[in-house]
């Protein structure tokens, strides 16, 4: 695996190199910033550069494709300006899931209420439950094996972002999150870990448990 301290370090100077003053910020994101990472874990970088063009997201291609493992690359690139104008839904997830390597996140993106975070979890759960029903009815039964642990891997997200918003802390991982949990929740992230393994399981249980975590989750959240 990838030697992220290393690897955050060679890519932060590559592009001070290449866009000097121009650089504004670089964060780790994703597994191997919670410390999840496994062999085929993408390495999810966030990255601001002043005046983004199109000619500068060709050169940091050249400078991903320079690293080690470019195929797993992987995160989020913009200008401050665009970063600037994000959607406040999005930004207490943005500030909590990065961490700083080149400059501070947060002075760069606008302020969010308690309102925004709720609606972000509205709008992953409203996603999430559109997609299982969409593809239960119009897909076929392989295609639907395939993909219900694609889904259930948007669990995790959604249960930190709740934690947080009904509690105030921000749990980096999924083991310590787990922990924390009881009832519904519990059983979704447990098992969301399971079918991460791989393996043969039990769709229509699986399918189930996730279809009445959503709803019930929307309902909560409404109250």
């Amino acid at each position: 695996m990838v030697k992220i301290e290393s690897y955050m370090q060679e890519l932060i100077g590559k592009l001070q190199e290449k866009f000097a003053e121009r650089l504004l910020y670089v964060g780790l994101q994703g597994s191997y910033l919670r410390r999840e990472e496994t062999e085929n874990s993408d390495i999810d970088v966030m990255v601001v550069i002043e005046g983004l063009c199109v000619a500068d997201l060709d050169a940091y291609r050249n400078i991903i494709g320079s690293m080690d493992e470019p195929d797993k690359a992987c995160g989020f690139i913009c200008s401050g300006l665009d970063l600037a104008n994000w959607n406040p839904l999005e930004i207490s997830n943005l500030i909590h899931g990065t961490k700083d390597c080149f400059g501070k996140l947060r002075p760069l993106v606008p302020a969010y209420t308690e309102q925004d975070m709720k609606n972000y979890i509205k709008i992953s759960l409203n996603n999430l439950y559109h997609e299982l029903c969409h593809r239960y009815i119009h897909a076929d039964r392989n295609t639907n094996l395939s993909q219900l642990p694609c889904c259930y891997k948007g669990v995790f997200f959604i249960l930190q972002n709740l934690h947080h918003l009904r509690y105030g802390d921000f749990i980096p991982s999924q083991a310590e999150l787990l922990t924390l949990l009881s009832g519904r929740d519990r059983a979704v992230l447990e098992r969301a870990a399971r079918l991460g393994e791989g393996g043969e399981y039990d769709f229509q249980d699986s399918f189930e448990l996730l279809f009445c975590w959503c709803q019930d989750t929307l309902i909560k959240l409404s109250n």
